[in-house]
């Protein structure tokens, strides 16, 4: 898998020049922005931008490549050894960090310089001393999310690996998982647990560059605690889901053009399984774009695009590659007219934050689901 999509990479690359049907658009300045704004709730830390899943949906390539020369940024976060590869074959030099599971005979062969892993379980570290592994790791607790971690029972076990001297431990970090719902009795209950373990620590193994614990929506609470970086992914780009005392810009919206324009009379059916009919005499547009270039299906007969400002309704079924939508309210609209399909506007009915709404899911999903191979073009 990892092989065909660096095929698919290098394609993209090779066509990327031919005229656009679809632009993915990105924001500069909202980004730096954003990153900015984060870093004000938490002075004293370092804010490490996360990366995975192709940055969110937004582009691995182009995200890493603004912010490779930004102050202040220790890491960036990937998800796999995959992605390290696309960042070092594109000339990223940030240090980088794989939150996800990597194999440990990964591990053993990688070459690549300033990379560190997770390692959440202490059968991993042993298989790692063993090996006599000298590569860089950040030992991951479960403090309440219970996906993965070493638990808080274990640390005696973890210093005395560590106490070998063979593994570098370089950071110390857990996830939360209700940061997101202010004055969480979950949250508190993280980060007192947290904090007791960094404290250890400290004490114990003064080598230990990093401790984290904070997501986007953890920063609002950093004064809390006991840490020096924290992890931003969902801020970073844009969307506000922890209430964060901060202004944040939206940084992607998608474009497409008007490939087709035609009247149907009021009785007709549009789409598959024929779940609109309409009710007047109605000017449809269909626009190429569908549920594979991330236009969730969900939005059928609910989503709407903006056509020269005006929020033009989807109509029946999102289709794999293609839309359509009601623009009797819309004028001078033609074949080649420009459709904003995702705003990054938030108030727009089309932006990520009500997409997802209507969709009843969250912005990262919305998100993750556009895919690598459309043209990021940066604002």
């Amino acid at each position: 898998m990892p092989h065909a999509l660096l095929r698919n990479l290098r394609t993209w690359r090779q066509f990327r020049n031919d005229p656009p049907l679809i632009t993915v658009e990105l924001n500069k300045f909202a980004l730096l922005n954003n990153l900015h704004a984060i870093h004000s709730l938490a002075p004293k830390w370092q804010v490490a931008p996360v990366l995975k899943s192709n940055a969110y949906g937004h582009g691995l390539e182009p995200i890493a490549t603004l912010l490779d020369k930004a102050d202040n940024i220790p890491f960036f976060c990937v998800d796999s050894y995959f992605e390290i590869k696309v960042l070092r074959g594109v000339g990223i030099i940030h240090p980088l960090l794989v939150l996800g599971f990597t194999p440990t005979a990964t591990i053993v062969k990688n070459r690549y310089k300033d990379i560190s892993f997770t390692i959440a379980s202490l059968k991993q570290m042993e298989e790692l001393w063993e090996k006599r592994v000298h590569e860089r790791v950040h030992v991951k607790f479960d403090t309440g999310m219970h996906r993965q971690g070493i638990l808080p029972t274990e640390i005696e076990n973890v210093i005395k690996i560590a106490l070998r001297n063979e593994l570098f431990i370089e950071g110390i970090f857990s996830h939360l998982a209700d940061a997101e719902n202010e004055n969480s009795t979950i949250t508190g209950a993280q980060i007192e647990k947290w904090n007791v373990i960094a404290e250890i620590f400290q004490n114990r193994i003064s080598r230990i560059r990093y401790y984290h614990l904070a997501n986007s929506a953890g920063f609002g609470d950093a004064d809390k605690m006991n840490a020096n970086v924290g992890r931003t992914g969902i801020a970073l780009y844009g969307m506000n889901s922890g209430n964060l005392p901060i202004s944040l810009s939206p940084v992607l919206s998608m474009r497409s053009v008007v490939s087709d324009v035609r009247t149907v009379e009021s009785g007709e059916t549009v789409g598959y399984a024929r779940t609109f009919t309409t009710q007047r005499t109605t000017r449809i547009a269909t626009v190429p774009v569908g549920y594979f270039e991330g236009v969730d299906r969900r939005l059928s007969n609910t989503g709407s695009f903006l056509i020269n400002g005006i929020a033009a309704p989807l109509l029946g079924r999102v289709s794999m590659n293609m839309s359509v939508c009601d623009v009797t309210n819309v004028p001078n609209v033609h074949e080649g007219s420009s459709v904003l399909i995702m705003s990054n506007q938030s108030n727009d009915p089309n932006s990520i934050e009500n997409m997802a709404k209507k969709c009843d899911t969250i912005p990262h999903d919305i998100l993750v689901h556009i895919p690598m191979h459309l043209r990021r073009v940066i604002l």
